[in-house]
């Protein structure tokens, strides 16, 4: 090979690997912007959760948690137990994610937005506090922002009314009942620590509190 067709050909080459080392991020942000156009509607253009859906706000979260939840969606794991109507309205918007490849897009998407304080918490009690830094904040952490060891979520700033939702779920076995729901049955038998309903409305007041 002539020394000329040798520098071509490095030239090609660093080009290459300069469009996949740059240009691939870009385009997975690009992608996952895009995608996340059929979540809009209920999580709001900003993540920041729509009341009248019962949307979450989901700006922030972890993407690694988004995942997890988006292949349980997808797999039949969420949102096909009977009773669970947001659930099932959460799996069908999401059956266009038909690729891990597209559900890793939309989720990186999601978790690089600002994340956002929701509008409305009832007011903070010792009985709320205690209960959470006894129980809850061993997987979720002190400030509720979540351990990816233990594959515990952010709890910080979210919808009150969505983790009323989410705790309900557990405790009826709408979520954590399945078999393949290691993570879910855990949930389940830590939501039945908690005493009673008073208990569980401070608990999750005082988690929506949190600084996200």
């Amino acid at each position: 090979m002539r020394r000329s067709d040798r520098v071509a050909a490095g030239v090609q080459l660093a080009a290459t690997l300069a469009a996949w080392m740059f240009g691939a991020p870009a385009a997975a942000a690009a992608d996952g912007r895009a995608l996340y156009a059929t979540c809009a509607p209920c999580h709001g253009a900003r993540g920041e959760g729509v009341s009248s859906t019962g949307a979450p706000n989901i700006a922030g979260m972890d993407a690694w948690y988004l995942i997890r939840q988006l292949n349980a969606f997808a797999s039949g794991v969420r949102g096909s137990q009977p009773g669970d109507t947001y659930g099932a309205a959460m799996k069908a918007a999401t059956a266009t994610l038909t690729a891990d490849r597209d559900r890793a897009a939309v989720a990186t998407f999601i978790a690089a937005l600002p994340r956002v304080r929701t509008a409305a918490v009832a007011a903070v009690t010792d009985n709320g506090r205690n209960y959470f830094n006894a129980i809850c904040s061993a997987c979720h952490g002190s400030n509720g922002l979540g351990n990816e060891s233990l594959g515990a979520p952010r709890l910080a700033g979210i919808s009150p009314a969505y983790l009323s939702r989410a705790l309900a779920a557990f405790k009826s076995g709408q979520r954590g009942a399945q078999p393949q729901n290691r993570l879910g049955a855990q949930m389940r038998a830590i939501a039945g620590m908690l005493p009673d309903a008073r208990t569980e409305q401070d608990v999750i007041a005082y988690a929506a509190s949190l600084k996200p």
